[in-house]
């Protein structure tokens, strides 16, 4: 999970931006963070959607989050969105993006397919950072549904899993380039961030990498929003504004 930092709220016309209804926050967003669900990663090739972190309509006992303000909005892909739904979430209960460097909470691990074994996944797990801890990530992984495949509920499109294992593939394949191929190092790191770019999960992408310098700062720049704060000068990730993480 990329961590984010999104910016104060955009001014207009020299003044804080009003909206009438939320999602005419949607443009601002894209412009902030790019074209990436700020949950699990998926490219938001369609229907990018703003997502409250503090639910607008939560469950009976829980903090409602403020339904037009730009600091309880991100931007979600449907799956996350509609696993969320109204779960509570606060940076208490749940590693957020705009909260910790999320970067750090989960590694991304590699799975035959239960039911259909020519088939790879690849999910998320709590990471062994000695910082995390491990129900907080879990809870985390669970507000979204990131863990899920499609035949938990057959009734749903949700190709993350799927998805998630391409751009591990391709980012694996981009590392044997990297290792093998005598390449000018400089374009190789931007080339690998445009391809980065087309099939996102920026998490995974940095675990490839996590020894390539060069390539986590290209990784880290290619889309707008990335939390600077959360890696030190070489790209390695390290705790946000004194937190745990």
């Amino acid at each position: 999970m990329r961590p984010i930092d999104k910016g104060t709220v955009p001014i207009e016309n020299g003044q804080p931006k009003r909206v009438g209804k939320y999602s005419d926050w949607r443009q601002d967003l894209l412009d902030r963070l790019g074209y990436c669900c700020c949950y699990c990663n998926m490219p938001l090739t369609t229907s990018p959607q703003v997502e409250h972190v503090i639910p607008k309509a939560p469950k009976p006992g829980n903090e409602q989050g403020a339904v037009l303000d730009w600091e309880n909005l991100i931007l979600a892909c449907g799956p996350c969105n509609r696993t969320k739904s109204n779960k509570p979430s606060t940076s208490d209960s749940h590693y957020l993006p705009e909260s910790h460097n999320t970067h750090l909470a989960f590694d991304y691990l590699v799975y035959r397919h239960p039911t259909d074994e020519r088939k790879w996944m690849c999910l998320p797990g709590p990471s062994t950072h000695p910082s995390v801890k491990t129900a907080k990530a879990k809870a985390t992984i669970d507000l979204c549904g990131m863990d899920h495949f499609r035949e938990e509920d057959p009734s749903a499109v949700d190709l993350r899993w799927q998805y998630r294992y391409g751009a591990l593939k391709a980012a694996e394949r981009f590392r044997t380039f990297w290792e093998k191929q005598p390449v000018d190092r400089t374009a190789f790191a931007e080339l690998v961030a445009e391809a980065f770019r087309g099939f996102g999960f920026f998490s995974v992408w940095m675990q490839v990498f996590s020894d390539v310098p060069q390539v986590c700062l290209a990784l880290i720049d290619a889309f707008p929003g990335t939390a600077r704060n959360c890696f030190d000068p070489n790209g390695i990730p390290i705790p946000r504004n004194g937190n745990s993480i």
